[in-house]
């Protein structure tokens, strides 16, 4: 049986280390990108918060971005009422 990981020596933990850097990065650049497309003004301070908050654990992270499409679904609703 071939390993999951090949014989590349600390393959499980070079991969648990990027997931664990590039998951909460790529969440955080997404929001921000999202923010920034949707014209929202503090679109820097929502990709940090959710790139912090996947940081410190996968819970908070979540709940931060659910927040933050809550919010600018909120926003985009009040926009187009007004216009």
């Amino acid at each position: 049986m071939v390993p999951l990981f090949g014989a590349i020596p600390g393959g499980p933990e070079l991969f648990i280390v990027a997931l664990v850097l590039v998951l909460p990065l790529g969440v955080g650049v997404w929001v921000y990108n999202d923010a920034t497309a949707h014209g929202m003004d503090h679109a820097p301070i929502w990709g940090l918060a959710v790139t912090f908050g996947f940081l410190l654990w996968l819970v908070p992270g979540v709940v931060l971005y659910l927040y933050y499409v809550y919010v600018r679904e909120k926003e985009a609703g009040e926009r187009g009422a007004t216009a």
